[in-house]
């Protein structure tokens, strides 16, 4: 499947043979005074963004960024509260490229640069359930506030874009009749002039220093590949963006992420920055490798699933249920067992399901419980069944999260009919869960901003509460099995999180880019995190493009 360019084949010998590039830019950040600066994400930067490398400045100001490629790069400072300071032309291992000095000015129009978390303090809701509410289906794929957001695209005007966004209608009808009114109070070009003065996140903590990010950016498909070949006639020459939505770490050194939109798998080969558009089927949601090496994904869009060889390139699909529903399925997430090799995944319209993955793909249903028969006295449900979140636990019990029933659940694959359980979180929003290898269930709440974590032996529930939780949105979450800590997805405020569940502190590790929005996480066997920017519409996004993200935690 992968291609092997001449290039390609010699940067792969030299990554492997002998270690990472060699090549380093080194520097100093100081403000305009004069005083070195510590904690500035300093960036180096190849091409249009096609790819980047950042890391912060010290106590003393300085700052390296080493194991680049002989390249040219752009190397920006950026820090909140100051201007973005960009130096040109720089090549690294060159003589310029062992002192570059930056220095940073305040920044013209701070409000540019305020994080969806700031942003979202500004709506004015009557009581805490209705904030969560709004937050439960109105930030479902953008960050809440930001330029963009607060920029409908024409003719499109506020009251149209709200009533598409509750496709669900899951908002309170109250704030369906005041939600327009709510947005133009916080984000008119009246209310801006009048926000209250921003003095940025924290400062990043002593740990974070040692951090490194990479970003690729992933543009529209200028390469194809499939069982088609690359014929233009059979796939036209349009171009259009892709639009990253979750990851899997192949065993092959690549890392595969789909594009829905473009019916496609793209893979990125971290070490020569190559990505390969690899045509799948429209619609894929979600992605996970199987026993054997293939790629399962959902087909959200049709209501199937697919496995895909990586090798070969050949799709096989299948319904997603033994019977088709009437208006369609939808799904979600899914997970491979590697005890007994079962697929099992939620449908967001229906229920839970495993699939053999082998012919003739039998397919099996689990019925979830209805609305009276959730255990423990948490925060209420609604209507909405929607089995989101699933995972597997290390005794083989599959665990699932309802995000709008409001419930988590437990199936037992070896009784008939799973011997369902369900239990109410004392939170909002229980979304992407992760089990660890203690069988502690790790839940985000999405609506309360908070991190819970179920007992399955005693029932019993600990909140871990983010730092201003009510305006942050906890989508995804991974259990480091190495080190027990939990990173999470920080959605609305540009950051990756981590959480020391010994201790209850969370760690920020900002992030390069402006309005990113993440999705799913996925840890390395070096302990690396790795997500994607999935921001929808990506003209949100600072640069207008998905992108891949590696964080090298430095720790």
């Amino acid at each position: 499947m992968k291609r092997l360019t001449l290039f390609s084949m010699a940067a792969a010998f030299l990554c492997s043979g002998f270690g990472a590039w060699g090549e380093s830019v080194t520097g100093v950040v100081k403000d305009a005074s004069g005083t070195p600066l510590r904690g500035v994400m300093v960036s180096a930067i190849k091409g249009d963004f096609d790819m980047s490398v950042s890391v912060l400045s010290q106590k003393d100001g300085t700052f390296t960024i080493d194991d680049l490629a002989p390249n040219t790069y752009s190397i920006r400072a950026r820090y909140i509260g100051l201007e973005d300071n960009t130096i040109k032309n720089i090549t690294a291992g060159s003589t310029q490229s062992g002192s570059v000095a930056f220095s940073m000015e305040p920044a013209r129009d701070i409000n540019l640069q305020r994080t969806a978390d700031n942003l979202l303090s500004f709506v004015e809701f009557e009581n805490v359930a209705d904030k969560e509410n709004f937050k439960m289906f109105c930030a479902y794929c953008h960050q809440i506030g930001t330029l963009g957001f607060r920029s409908p695209e024409e003719p499109v005007d506020w009251s149209t874009m709200v009533t598409r966004m509750d496709g669900f209608g899951g908002l309170y009808k109250h704030l369906q009749d005041t939600v327009v009114a709510r947005l133009l109070d916080a984000y008119s070009d009246e209310a801006v002039e009048g926000w209250p003065e921003y003095a940025g996140p924290p400062e990043p903590e002593d740990a974070v220093l040692n951090m490194r990010i990479t970003e690729w950016d992933v543009r529209h498909r200028t390469k194809t590949k499939g069982p088609r070949g690359n014929d233009p006639k059979l796939y036209g020459t349009e171009k259009r963006n892709a639009f990253m939505h979750d990851l899997e770490i192949g065993n092959d050194g690549l890392v595969y992420a789909v594009d829905p939109v473009n019916g496609s798998v793209v893979s990125l080969d971290p070490k020569t920055d190559e990505l390969v558009w690899n045509i799948v089927q429209a619609g894929a949601h979600s992605i996970e490798m199987d026993k054997v090496g293939n790629m399962w994904l959902t087909l959200s869009g049709k209501g199937q699933m697919a496995k895909w060889d990586i090798t070969t390139g050949e799709t096989v699909k299948m319904s997603s249920a033994p019977k088709p529903a009437p208006r369609g399925g939808y799904p979600h997430t899914l997970r491979v067992s590697h005890e007994t090799g079962l697929i099992w995944y939620t449908d967001a319209g229906r229920e839970v399901y495993s699939i053999h993955p082998d012919p003739p793909y039998e397919v099996t249903e689990y019925k979830t419980l209805s609305a009276d028969q959730a255990v423990g006295g948490g925060r209420g449900e609604s209507s909405g069944r929607t089995p989101y979140g699933l995972d597997i636990a290390p005794n083989g019990m599959i665990w699932y999260a309802k995000l709008n029933g409001n419930r988590i659940g437990r199936i037992d694959p070896d009784v008939e009919g799973g011997d369902i359980k369900e239990w109410n979180p004392p939170f909002r929003g229980p979304r992407r869960l992760q089990i660890a290898a203690d069988g502690i269930v790790w839940v985000p709440g999405w609506g309360s901003g908070v991190i819970g974590a179920f007992d399955p032996n005693s029932e019993e529930w600990e909140i871990h509460e983010m730092p201003n939780a009510i305006n942050r949105l906890p989508y995804a979450l991974n259990v480091d099995e190495k080190t027990g800590n939990i990173w999470i997805t920080g959605t609305g405020s540009d950051t990756l999180i981590k959480l020391d569940p010994k201790s209850g502190h969370f760690t920020e590790y900002r992030l390069p880019s402006r309005v990113t929005f993440t999705r799913k996480i996925e840890i390395d066997d070096d302990g690396n995190i790795w997500t994607t920017n999935s921001a929808s519409p990506l003209r949100h996004s600072e640069r207008g493009y998905s992108s891949f993200i590696r964080l090298e935690p430095g720790i």
